[in-house]
């Protein structure tokens, strides 16, 4: 009896414990990965919108370029123009119209979408009128134009038009044909196309498609711009059958009766081999295995690769450009991976005073240029915005370390970008003066409080700000940007208000090719 009390013992601390540990590391991960469910499913959604909208605007502009695309002679011809418009349809057309300029007067014609000749209203003749001014100017000064193609004018919400100029053998503008939308007619074609689109695509799915100016917060509508007529509409798309915090949900729940069910099947399998060394080998090898899987699992930052490379290997995406797009997110999370790798590999060689600098002479302003440009390639569909502001006046060469600047640059932009909140709009700036140059990166974000803006340089620290512990980090970035800047001779400064943003400055000396050269030989002294 005393044997098997102390074999349960045994029991209790060397397995039910852990194995207890492990299934609230299992429901912690678990309930994390409900939260990447519905997130996985809202890009679903926005991405079948994308397609949607997509085919909307493909329709509008061909039928749109069907439609408006005669020759010289057919404008001047009623009967053969007439014809035209009756056997071209747009979707949503009210009115169609036709102008041919001659040297001293301009002839009008108006036609419905039957095309016979109609009166249109005196908002209809202003809104044309508006629209096609700039034709008449380029036909009175003879301008030579490039091949023709469709413009939208949407200064007038209640007349959109579509138009197409009309050009001699010259390429110079002889007319202008186009047509007026209806608005309540353009939105049931749209929701049509969107709905059928929709169905040929996603038969599966009772997804419920929408137009309008704006959406109900509440509705649970995912919805984004039109992009080529009617801009200042949205569409919207949402699952009928249920929301993706439904279906994450349902997921959870189903996981966690595996997770129990598996759980129990593991302590009945350990009771039975409480006496048996073997046995426990066996277990004890399992539960090694178990945990190398779930925490390999719970690697937050492979969460989006993994997302997308499903949705690649499933055969959900099948456009070439959706491939590139999904190649696109997963090499850029792969780029931020290897950023904190290499951020992680140079505090180790700083910590172990093995950094060295190869300063070399640099145009700051094209190389800070480069710096941002390349850094906003994976982030061009992200919302975020990035602005460089090159300075008036001329900057000297300075003597850097181009691996070392970039990598500094790069750690501040990615912090503006981690720490912008809604509002992603980051101002890069070069400000010259007659010692030095400055370099300042700017956000609108959640900004640093004053009693923390000198502990944000120190290794590992990171704000208390629960909004901070929100965004993954390593807590060395700024840490490393301090160290390349001051073996620059140079300092970092910044200024921060607490929900306004925050502006990062590094300041760079203007030295002279001897000073530079005794920078770096002081730095290789004291950092290799």
């Amino acid at each position: 009896m005393n044997r098997l009390r102390r074999s349960i013992l045994w029991l209790v601390l060397l397995v039910v414990v852990p194995l207890g540990a492990l299934t609230v590391m299992q429901y912690r991960f678990l309930r994390s990965l409900q939260s990447t469910t519905a997130q996985a499913e809202r890009n679903w959604l926005r991405n079948s919108l994308e397609e949607v909208t997509h085919e909307i605007e493909s329709n509008y502009r061909t039928a749109s370029e069907r439609a408006l695309t005669i020759s010289a002679d057919s404008l001047m011809n009623v009967d053969a123009l007439t014809e035209h418009i009756r056997n071209s349809p747009v979707p949503g057309a009210r009115t169609f119209f036709a102008i041919h300029y001659d040297e001293s007067r301009a002839e009008w014609g108006f036609f419905a979408p039957d095309g016979m000749e109609k009166t249109p209203s005196s908002e209809q003749v202003e809104a044309v009128k508006l629209a096609t001014v700039s034709w008449h100017v380029a036909h009175t000064m003879q301008r030579i134009l490039a091949q023709p193609s469709l413009h939208v004018d949407e200064r007038d919400p209640e007349n959109r038009i579509i138009m197409r100029p009309i050009l001699d053998d010259g390429l110079r503008v002889i007319g202008v044909v186009g047509v007026v939308l209806d608005e309540d007619m353009a939105r049931e074609a749209m929701v049509r196309i969107g709905a059928a689109t929709l169905r040929r695509r996603y038969h599966g799915n009772d997804m419920l498609f929408r137009i309008g100016r704006q959406f109900a917060a509440d509705h649970g509508f995912i919805t984004q711009p039109l992009g080529f007529v009617f801009t200042n509409w949205r569409a919207g798309v949402r699952d009928n059958s249920a929301t993706p915090e439904q279906i994450a949900e349902t997921n959870f729940h189903a996981n966690i009766l595996w997770t129990g069910g598996v759980s129990l099947m593991l302590f009945g399998a350990i009771a039975l081999a409480v006496q048996s060394v073997a046995r426990q080998m066996k277990l004890s090898q399992m539960k090694s295995d178990f945990v190398s899987n779930v925490s390999h699992e719970l690697r937050t930052p492979l969460a989006s690769i993994r997302v997308f490379g499903e949705y690649m290997r499933l055969g959900r995406v099948t456009k070439q450009e959706k491939i590139v797009e999904y190649g696109e997110y997963i090499e850029a999370e792969s780029r931020r991976l290897t950023q904190l790798i290499n951020n992680i590999l140079d505090f180790s060689r700083i910590e172990s005073s093995e950094k060295t600098y190869k300063f070399c002479e640099t145009d700051i302003v094209d190389f800070v240029g480069q710096i941002v440009a390349g850094f906003l390639v994976p982030l061009r569909d992200s919302g975020v915005s990035i602005s460089f502001h090159p300075p008036l006046a001329p900057v000297p060469p300075l003597s850097i370390d181009r691996d070392a600047i970039g990598q500094a640059l790069v750690n501040l932009l990615d912090n503006a970008v981690k720490y912008s909140r809604e509002r992603a709009d980051i101002e890069v700036s070069i400000e010259p003066s007659s010692f030095d140059v400055s370099i300042a990166v700017r956000d609108h974000g959640i900004g640093i409080p004053a009693a923390e803006q000198k502990k944000i340089f120190e290794k590992f620290y990171r704000t208390g700000s629960t909004l901070v512990h929100d965004v993954r980090g390593s807590g060395l970035g700024l840490s490393i940007v301090t160290h390349v800047v001051e073996a620059h001779g140079g300092r970092v400064e910044v200024t921060s208000q607490p929900g306004e943003g925050s502006t990062f400055t590094i300041v760079l000396p203007v030295a002279t090719a001897s000073h530079a050269a005794e920078i770096g030989g002081a730095t290789q002294r004291e950092f290799a």
